[in-house]
Parts: structure tokens; sequence; C-alpha cells
């Protein structure tokens, strides 16, 4: 799903970053992202998260760089045992921002703007890249699952190991050897 950048998204001014008036070179960014944040997002997997986000924007004649540096915790469940936890992230991204004479998304990491756009709603960009530096396979450090689940999980296995002996009546055809018909 391509992320509404340019789209008519209510912003929040504390994730507008301006465009035409910002200077040549480099300039620096902190957002602190909580709860708030991610209950304002429909349908999103976290709800609950507290990441520092840094962002550092390189300013060009044609073009900005945006480079984001994400670091902190979001609440997920754990896929072995369901229960929620804090799980970690960290990760680094780019994205370009082209100056041009209309507003366009050339692919995931580029959008054109209309080189007299006033600001950059970077609050997309930012859930975006939250949400990817969260691990595909979620689960708590070890040793600290829900014991009940696991010992219930556990339980669940040493009964399907058992169902899993082999039939006598089939066991005996594992010994029959076919001949070669020549």
């Amino acid at each position: 799903m391509q992320p509404d950048f340019l789209g008519a998204m209510e912003k929040k001014s504390e994730f507008l970053i301006p465009v035409s008036g910002l200077a040549l070179g480099s300039h620096s960014y902190q957002f602190e992202i909580n709860d708030d944040f991610f209950a304002d997002k429909e349908y999103s997997e976290i709800q609950q998260g507290k990441v520092a986000v840094s962002l550092d924007v390189d300013r060009q004649e044609t073009m900005l760089t945006l480079r984001f540096g994400i670091n902190g915790t979001v609440r997920v469940a754990c896929d072995r045992c369901a229960d929620e936890f804090d799980q970690p992230i960290e990760d680094e991204r780019e994205f370009f921002i082209k100056l041009g004479t209309e507003n366009a998304e050339e692919s995931d990491d580029v959008a054109v703007v209309e080189a007299n756009t006033h600001d950059f709603d970077v609050s997309t960009l930012i859930y975006e890249y939250i949400t990817l530096a969260v691990p595909m396979h979620r689960v708590h450090p070890e040793g600290q699952c829900n014991p009940e689940v696991i010992a219930l999980l556990s339980k669940e296995e040493a009964s399907e190991s058992d169902e899993e002996t082999i039939d006598p009546r089939w066991a005996a055809l594992k010994d029959i050897k076919l001949e070669d018909n020549k």
C-alpha cells in the first residue's frame, strides 16, 4: 500500500518539515513517538510504543534527503504465547524528495513535490518505518513467555508425537523391498 504523502490527510504541525523555505544544508529534527501517535492510525497492529525518531534533512537545490533513525520499543503480541510484550526496535531509513513541477510518488522511497510546496508531512513515513522495524517473528526473550501457555503447548506437542507412532500393520510393509522387474 502506497502511503498518502501528498493527499488530503489531516496534518499535525509537529510532523511538518519545511520544503520551499528551508535553507540549503543540513537540518535536524527529533520526534518522540508515543501511544497517542499510534491511536491516530486506523487498523494499526501497533497501538502502544515509545520510540525516538531522529530526522536529518539534507537540503540541496533540487532535492531533499531525509535520513530517519528509529530507536525504541513497541507493544506487540508474542507469536509463541500470545501475551503482549515490549519489542525493542532499531532501524535507519532514507527517503528522497525531489522538487518538480507537480506532486507524484516515484517509488517507495522517492516523492516528487512542487518546488513551491511549503511543507511535507513525515508522520506517514515515521509510522511506516516503525512498522517495518518490527521483526517478522516476535517472541518474548527466552524464559519470559507465559508458563501456562507454554505448558499447554508442550502437552499438545507430546500428544501429537504419540499419535505419530506407526501402526504395526504398516510398519511391516517398510521391510518389504521391491525387486527390479527385468
